[in-house]
């Protein structure tokens, strides 16, 4: 008769079938596994941030940056306030010429890296808002400060502005819809207020005291709708009489009168003459490389007595679209290739500093 199995006693362990060997040897439940030390978990949050600081300056230096907008030559496309963004993938990215602290004005003054653009999805285009390093200032390119205009003229065209009017090869370039600038505004009487007749207008003042014309800055839509006001007679484009905006190109404020000149571009050659000395002399000595200088012969480069010159590289002429408050191609003369940063895509915030409050219908808007 086989004999009845016996249960197991109290003290006996029991191993569930999920029991560790450990377990089912010593009957005692196993320890839980040590988690990560606090060392590791340091190296481990160290290692992300590195990588994503890695991402952060990869992207700034080859796709997106940043920029804020600090003066009005772009009112009213772009307004004091406005924070870019602007791509650097659409022209093509520049590889760094200093080498110095991120997200910081400091860096290794003596080291110069050669320059090389990468290629970009887009060449600049007439019209384009484009950011670039502001080429009157001296020091390293990617140090100089940063700048934003329309672009007018592309390389060999030639470029005229006639009483306010920008010509493109002969044709007017569009004026942006928002663009500003300065109005005459004549009264029908010079006893009328013109605080009482435009009260809301952006006046600067009396270009002559003989009769009752002002001016004020709008935009060409808000001009139109000033001038059925009552009490006014006309409103047109204030332009500066040509004797008054000084002498030569690049010699005194020429808003309203330049040239023609053609923009230089690479492998044109121009003829050096009284006419052109004065356009392209200090693109010669500081971004073309060459020794240019007016001789009793006429003109020399780099030792040589010539009349001709052939650019190296190609160059942009930039406008503000507030163009009588803008100091651009035609004050301080031509962008060089290489200074150019990229393309100015969305307004991502905008700060009124007069009200402090943010522009709420400005944030994520494109920039045409």
């Amino acid at each position: 008769m086989p004999e009845p199995i016996q249960p197991p006693l109290a003290s006996d362990p029991v191993a569930s079938p999920d029991a560790t060997a450990d377990e089912a040897r010593t009957g005692e439940p196993a320890a839980p596994p040590e988690g990560p030390s606090r060392g590791q978990k340091a190296r481990s949050w160290l290692r992300v941030l590195g990588i994503a600081l890695l991402v952060a300056l990869l992207l700034r230096a080859l796709a997106f940056e940043a920029y804020r907008i600090p003066s009005s030559s772009m009112e009213g496309t772009l307004r004091v306030g406005d924070f870019l963004f602007v791509s650097k993938l659409h022209y093509g990215p520049r590889t760094p010429v200093t080498v110095g602290l991120p997200f910081t004005d400091r860096y290794l003054g003596g080291l110069r890296l050669p320059s090389l653009r990468l290629p970009g999805v887009a060449a600049p285009a007439r019209g384009d808002v484009v950011v670039f390093n502001f080429p009157p200032q001296r020091g390293p390119v990617d140090r100089k400060e940063h700048y934003v205009k329309r672009l007018a003229g592309l390389p060999g065209d030639t470029v005229e502005v006639a009483a306010k009017r920008v010509l493109v090869n002969g044709a007017p370039l569009a004026v942006p819809p928002e663009a500003r600038q300065l109005w005459r505004v004549r009264l029908l009487s010079d006893t009328l207020s013109p605080r009482a007749v435009l009260p809301e207008a952006d006046l600067r003042g009396r270009p002559s005291r003989d009769e009752p014309v002002w001016l004020f800055e709008a935009s060409a839509a808000e001009a139109e709708g000033l001038a059925f006001r009552p009490g006014v007679a006309e409103v047109t484009p204030y332009v500066r009489p040509p004797a008054g905006d000084g002498d030569g190109a690049f010699g005194g404020v020429r808003l309203d009168h330049f040239g023609p000149a053609v923009v230089p571009a690479r492998g044109l050659t121009i003829r050096l003459d009284d006419r052109t000395w004065p356009l392209y002399r200090d693109v010669l000595d500081r971004f073309e490389g060459v020794t240019a200088r007016r001789v009793a012969g006429g003109f020399e480069v780099d030792g040589a007595l010539t009349d001709r010159y052939t650019f190296r590289q190609d160059y942009l002429f930039v406008i503000g679209d507030n163009r009588d408050d803008s100091a651009d191609s035609r004050t301080w003369g031509f962008v060089p290739e290489s200074h150019l940063v990229g393309k100015a895509v969305l307004v991502y915030f905008s700060w009124d500093a007069e009200e402090g409050r943010p522009r709420w219908e400005r944030m994520l808007r494109g920039v045409e």
